[in-house]
């Protein structure tokens, strides 16, 4: 009989022979495993080796063969230059660079050899209108009417310089490279002459880039018209003188020292006086109750300044107070006149030996316009209405004979037709001064009012004066600008802008400056004017010009000068 535990016995020990049999296999499986996996990766780094390694000595090698078969065919007398076909030689562009390593194949060469002969292109920087023409004073338009030649004035090295432009369709502009057209050592001088106010500076740096370093200037034989679009020599020197800065300077002093003698109803509304002064000087003081009228009136006078604009009597701010040596001996009379203390006012030279001034025919008829064409019509003595038509004419019994010019070519201009130009110079100042500041009080009143009145624009036109012993016109009461006639833009602006954008004759000092103030900050340029003719107690009553009024302000230069743009376009060599 068999033993049961032997058998159990005997069963245990097979299964552990088993068990150790299974742990041997799976530990040298492991075992196998990690060995392949070390393997994998050295093959993986070799490989990696080797390719980085061979493939750059075998392009070093191709490299070195082309090198000393191109300087195998130099040798032997061949052209040395390099074919159109095979492109540049990789070694080629080193071979005078001692310590230049060779030209390892990239990306670029393993696309063919085409890349070599492909060319790239950077393009061209455009530019936006506003930095095209930053600073410019003077615009040649080519012929093919995209293509202009820029003259400016740059202030940061003070050269004169010029440039050439080209306009893409979609708005902006090519520019070439800038080529100097003086030495800053004339204009450094200006500005060391003695001259400290910035003013000062700007004019005479205005007045420099105006009538120096223009070669290209063109003007008509009779010098009445400039490069198409400006008065020319003949009428600027023929134009009243008016009030400078030197005046309006001198008035300011006047005022610091002076002592009102007494106060006269006068000076147009109801709460101005003419103020009388011990010395018997004359001067109109303006009144108001609100402090935006005294600061459109102030303002406005120093844009016309700041343009050089000598149309505007010399005017100063100042304040109601009795304790002053300028109102103390006028306690009653500024009593009786209502005016209250504190109030500021704006004291204006009395400018004797006014009459009134009418609208010039040129901008009464609904079609109104001046340019170029219709200026040749008036010196030839053409602009002349014609007679109205007989029965006869309208029958066709006779021909209407066409006009012929009265004025004989190459006779000297009559002082009748001088004069009618010397007029309408003045008055394209005019239009862009009160479009700037948009005055109601003046040629818009005349033009809101024609809707009822058909025979207004025959009128004298309203606020405005003529000197009779100088022709100069007089641009009274400007209250209504840069504030009040702001506000009414909605209204008023197409008023405004009828007759501007008609206008195409300039005073080129004008458009000059308005360019140079338009780059130098309008705002600030008129609060400093402001600043340096007052002083603390007038401040503290009459604040400075709104910094919304200044937006608009800008926006309307741009306005103007993109009317010279226009006209510059239209009567450019035609």
């Amino acid at each position: 009989m068999f033993d049961v535990r032997t058998v159990e016995a005997g069963g245990s020990c097979d299964q552990d022979r088993d068990s150790d049999t299974m742990s041997i296999t799976a530990r040298r499986r492991r075992a196998f495993q990690r060995q392949a996996c070390l393997l994998s990766v050295m093959a993986a780094f070799s490989l990696g080796l080797a390719l980085g390694v061979f493939v750059p000595l075998i392009g070093m090698s191709q490299a070195v063969t082309n090198a000393k078969g191109s300087a195998g065919a130099s040798s032997s007398g061949s052209s040395a230059t390099e074919s159109e076909e095979t492109g540049p030689s990789p070694m080629g562009r080193y071979e005078h660079l001692p310590h230049k390593l060779p030209h390892f194949p990239t990306i670029d060469d393993l696309r063919g050899k085409d890349s070599y002969n492909s060319v790239s292109f950077i393009a061209e920087e455009k530019l936006k209108a506003e930095d095209v023409f930053r600073h410019a004073f003077h615009i040649d338009q080519r012929d093919d009417k995209d293509t202009m030649v820029i003259k400016k004035f740059d202030p940061e090295d003070r050269y004169i310089k010029e440039y050439t432009v080209r306009r893409t369709p979609d708005g902006l502009f090519h520019k070439g490279p800038e080529k100097k057209l003086s030495q800053p050592s004339i204009i450094e001088q200006v500005l060391s002459s003695g001259k400290p106010e910035k003013e000062s500076q700007d004019e005479l740096i205005v007045q420099i880039v105006n009538h120096q370093y223009d070669q290209d200037d063109q003007e008509d034989t009779d010098g009445v018209i400039l490069n198409d679009i400006f008065w020319g020599s003949t009428v600027e020197q023929a134009l009243p003188k008016g009030f400078d800065k030197r005046q309006s300077d001198s008035w300011i002093r006047y005022l610091q020292n002076a002592e009102v003698d007494h106060l006269e109803v006068g000076c147009g509304r109801m709460q101005n006086r003419m103020v009388v002064f011990r010395d018997g000087t004359r001067a109109c003081a303006r009144y108001r109750q609100n402090t935006d009228q005294i600061q459109g009136e102030l303002f406005s006078f120093y844009l016309g300044q700041l343009l050089n604009i000598t149309n505007l009597a010399p005017s100063a701010a100042s304040i109601i107070d009795m304790g002053t040596k300028l109102w103390s001996s006028v306690t009653d009379d500024i009593s009786n006149s209502q005016w209250k203390s504190t109030k500021p006012v704006v004291i204006t030279k009395w400018i004797g030996n006014l009459e009134p001034a009418g609208i010039p025919k040129p901008f009464q008829p609904l079609e109104r316009h001046l340019n170029r064409l219709d200026i040749k019509n008036i010196t030839e003595g053409m602009d002349q209405p014609k007679p109205p038509p007989s029965l006869l004419d309208r029958l066709g019994a006779t021909p209407i004979p066409e006009l012929q010019p009265i004025r004989p070519p190459g006779a000297p201009l009559g002082d009748h037709v001088l004069n009618r130009l010397v007029e309408l110079a003045q008055w394209s100042d005019l239009i862009v001064f009160d479009y700037l500041i948009a005055n109601l009080d003046r040629v818009v009143n005349n033009l809101y009012n024609f809707q009822w009145n058909a025979d207004i624009m025959a009128a004298p036109a309203h606020n405005l004066a003529r000197q009779g012993d100088s022709q100069l016109l007089v641009f009274l009461d400007n209250e209504s600008g840069l504030l009040h006639g702001y506000r009414l833009l909605k209204k008023y602006e197409a008023y405004h802008g009828l007759l501007l954008d008609n206008l195409c004759v300039f005073r080129r000092s004008t458009i000059v400056a308005l360019q140079h103030l338009r780059d130098n900050n309008v705002g600030q340029r008129l609060n400093e004017l402001f600043e340096r003719t007052t002083n603390a107690k007038i401040r503290d009553v009459l604040p400075p010009l709104p910094e919304k009024s200044v937006k608009i302000l800008v926006d309307r230069i741009d306005r103007v000068l993109g009317q010279v743009q226009k006209c510059r376009e239209i009567f450019s060599n035609r």
